[in-house]
């Protein structure tokens, strides 16, 4: 469907009048051009022939009452050779709604998509013509009418058809929102219909004279608009010396006037689809990219405008809306930036009490809701504070310090978007500062970007605040007092060099004081913009600072508990294992004491039964008893005195047992009051590792312990050597009392780097990685790990003396394990400097 008509192109005809809807929009040159670029691109691109479109646009108008556009539209088709005839058909609509349904059922009988477009004044063609209308004329058979369009016409075909109402309705539009200027050309216009009408038969001026009679014809919507006529002149000279919108409808919803201001607003109200619906029709979008046509150009035309809601709520309900329910819609305004307006309205009723109408007036509230979004937001922000203040930490182990530091910037990060968000700043920036040293402790900056805040962190954290104020600014500080610094000032250029990556003009420094101490400080600023600050704004900054400093308060009492419930716990886990300790302690104290009391008691025993055989062999000797009867009855108590050297060593052997335990409290002792001493000396750890290894193979001659040292030579360390004989032999004592018997105990020594590593690897049931750090700790032994029988005890301090000695060697301790496959416990330990020279 291919259509090389003009609609309004000068040089398809002789018709030289101003449309009516271009001169209305002359008021505003900008939408003047814009509107006649939009009737050009109609022209040069729609797929509607052109007196369809003329014809379409006739009807319209005079169905939809817009007068000052009549007299032009016939006057045009009567200067296109339109007959009278023709002309009054055109603007004769169907009687009832049965034949609109004729119509309709006309094109719902077409059973495929049209292939070309009807003959002009065909019936089909009168179809579609008052399909076309029906979808400006919303009613019961609107959708009806689209759906059939939808279904004949072809996509680019109907998007033309959209784009062509999109235009007309901005025409009206602008005849209504200027009705003056419209007036004029319509005169004109109708001053020349009355000269065409001078050049036509008699039978046609008759005819077209009775037409425009009947057009003006005192039917029910002649009057109705008659009185709103009335109406609005009585209100009009009052309406236009106000300083808000005041829109007037019709019954039906078309708007017939608006006052000087409305008509500023109106442009917005009704934002201008036809140039998109236009560009639209001819496939392409506002940036030049394609566009679906048909969907995409209907939903331009039938969007809502922002005044449907209420004017709808009046007309059909006959509500005024007023107060409370007045509307606010928010409309963008030419340059880009966002206004609010208030909507409100009340029916206009006929002296019959009819409904003829609504006066919708529209009030920019947009300071008036700022300021309310601002109160609503401080308040909002306030409220948050002041709920995350009061929150208590539920955990029942104390947080972390990096924990605690986080949950502090994240509220103080969170304080500060909300004080963006009231004040509308650039920036804000909290800097928590130690009690003592002033030094910046906790930063959080909002407004800026990662690698700023970065940056920001890099400058101030750890810092003393001394490096960026002088000292006369940082006493006003801690008298509490705010400070204005303009950074443009000379005396301020450090500052200025500081910051200049963030284009800071001025900064507010509000100080954050806790009982006269300044325990931080608060700063606010709009970035290279020049702004005063408003009483209601300093104040309002000092507030969020007076929230700030509780939240640094809060962080800091957070601490001091955490610290407090941490020594309880710590107190109450140490009073438990004290009393584990003391119960083991006691126990494995009291056992060598009980053996080295029986057999004190049995060799007893048997000295006093040898002393008794002793004076029974004398008084027998002096009897003239046998010597054989009396060696008889001495040999059993001669052999149970064989077995006394034998209760000694058992005897020896607690005894040292008693003594390396005893040894291990004073170490113990000496440790936790930091006065166990080391006599160092350069030696050869080689030689204290085979020494300790060849004196636990004498003790424990049943086991096998194995010796490996990969080093050729000398092994130098600067050691006491007692204590480092200590550990090697807890180490291997530990292995004992937990590996199995039949299992050999590995003993290895090497040189890595600058380091000498001491390790000992036994095949016991290995040690699981959740208790590997524990087993160091005072007082701990591990649970559930069988000791072999008849092992060697300890009370659990062991392990723990040994990482401290080697800590005071300067060495580290470890161990590698894996449950059921044994267990390597090492030392290492720095080597002597080559500089160093051996003790002689």
């Amino acid at each position: 469907m291919q259509s090389s008509e003009s609609f309004t192109n000068p040089s398809a005809d002789s018709f030289k009048l101003l449309p009516p809807y271009l001169a209305a929009a002359g008021a505003e040159p900008l939408h003047f051009e814009q509107l006649r670029q939009q009737e050009q691109i109609i022209s040069d691109t729609s797929l509607l022939p052109a007196p369809f479109r003329v014809r379409l646009f006739t009807l319209l108008t005079y169905q939809r009452h817009v007068p000052y556009c009549l007299h032009y539209l016939l006057a045009r088709l009567l200067s296109q050779g339109q007959r009278a005839a023709a002309i009054a058909a055109l603007l004769q609509e169907p009687a009832n709604d049965e034949e609109r349904t004729i119509q309709l059922e006309l094109l719902a009988a077409q059973t495929e998509p049209l292939r070309s477009w009807p003959e002009p004044a065909s019936a089909l063609e009168q179809a579609l013509l008052w399909a076309a209308v029906a979808l400006l004329l919303p009613g019961e058979q609107t959708e009806q009418a689209r759906l059939e369009l939808r279904r004949l016409l072809p996509s680019s075909t109907y998007a033309s058809l959209q784009a062509f109402l999109a235009f007309v309705q901005a025409c009206h539009l602008w005849i209504i929102a200027y009705p003056e200027r419209a007036h004029v050309a319509d005169e004109q216009a109708r001053q020349y219909l009355l000269r065409l009408l001078q050049g036509c038969e008699s039978e046609e001026q008759e005819h077209l004279r009775s037409l425009l009679e009947r057009l003006g014809s005192c039917t029910d919507e002649a009057v109705f608009r008659h009185e709103l006529e009335l109406y609005r002149r009585r209100l009009r000279a009052v309406l236009e010396a106000i300083g808000d919108s005041v829109l007037l409808y019709d019954h039906r919803g078309r708007l017939v006037y608006v006052n000087a201001v409305a008509r500023r607003l109106l442009p917005l109200l009704l934002p201008d689809h036809a140039r998109r619906a236009a560009l639209a029709s001819a496939g392409v979008n506002d940036q030049g990219g394609a566009v679906e046509t048909g969907e995409t150009a209907e939903a331009l035309l039938l969007a809502d405008t922002p005044t449907a809601a209420p004017l709808q709520r009046i007309l059909q309900q006959g509500y005024a809306i007023a107060g409370e329910q007045a509307v606010d819609i928010s409309i963008k305004l030419a340059g880009g930036e966002e206004a609010i307006f208030s909507f409100s309205g009340a029916p206009v009723r006929s002296s019959r009490g009819q409904i003829i109408g609504a006066i919708i007036i529209g009030r920019e509230v947009t300071a008036r809701r700022r300021l309310e979004q601002r109160a609503h937001t401080a308040l909002s922000a306030l409220l948050a504070m002041a709920e995350a203040l009061v929150q208590v930490d539920d955990e029942p182990l104390p947080l972390q310090e990096s924990q605690s530091e986080g949950q502090t910037r994240l509220i103080m990060l969170r304080l500060g978007e909300l004080t963006r968000q009231v004040l509308g700043c650039r920036r804000v920036a909290m800097l928590g500062l130690e009690r003592e040293t002033e030094r910046v402790q906790h930063v959080a900056v909002t407004g800026v970007t990662p690698q700023q805040e970065r940056r920001w962190q890099e400058i101030v954290l750890g810092a003393p605040l001394s490096a960026f104020l002088s000292a006369a600014l940082l006493e006003r500080l801690r008298a509490g007092e705010s400070l204005l610094i303009d950074l443009e000032a000379p005396e301020f250029g450090h500052l200025r060099r500081q910051v200049r990556s963030y284009s800071v003009r001025a900064l507010l420094v509000i100080p954050m004081c806790l009982r006269e101490r300044l325990i931080g400080i608060f700063t606010v600023d709009y970035g290279p913009e020049e702004h005063s600050y408003s009483p209601d704004e300093l104040a309002l900054a000092a507030a969020v600072a007076r929230m700030a400093t509780l939240v640094l308060e809060r962080e800091h009492l957070l601490e001091e508990r955490a610290e407090a419930r941490a020594s309880v716990l710590a107190l109450r886990e140490a009073n438990r294992r004290m009393d584990e300790f003391i119960s083991f302690a006691s126990h494995e104290l009291r056992a060598p004491l009980t053996v080295l009391k029986a057999n004190a008691q049995l060799i007893k025993r048997l000295l006093q039964k040898a002393s008794a055989l002793g004076r029974d062999l004398g008084r027998g000797g002096s009897s003239g008893g046998s010597a054989a009867q009396s060696t008889l009855q001495a040999q059993p108590v001669l052999q149970r005195l064989a077995t006394i050297p034998e209760l000694l060593d058992r005897s020896i052997a607690q005894v040292d047992l008693l003594d390396r335990l005893v040894g291990d409290l004073l170490d113990f002792s000496r440790i936790q009051s930091e006065t166990l001493q080391l006599v160092r000396r350069r030696l050869d750890l080689v030689a204290i590792v085979r020494d300790v290894v060849q004196s636990q193979q004498q003790v424990h001659p049943g086991r096998d312990i194995r010796l490996s040292v990969e080093s050729a030579g000398e092994v130098p360390v600067e050691v006491d050597a007692a204590r480092i004989s200590q550990v090697l032999t807890n180490y291997l004592l530990n292995a004992i009392r937990y590996a199995p018997p039949d299992r050999p105990i590995e003993v290895r020594l090497r040189v890595e780097g600058q380091r000498a590593r001491v390790l000992v690897r036994d095949e016991g049931p290995g040690v699981p990685p959740e208790l590997q750090q524990r087993i160091w700790e005072r007082f701990y032994r591990a649970p559930g790990i069988p000791v072999q029988e008849g092992s060697p005890v300890g009370l659990g301090l062991g392990l723990h003396i040994c990482r401290t000695i080697i800590q005071l060697h300067g060495g580290e301790v470890g161990l590698e394990s894996q449950p059921g496959q044994g267990a390597t416990f090492w030392f290492a330990l720095p080597l002597a400097q080559v500089s160093e020279k051996p003790d002689g």
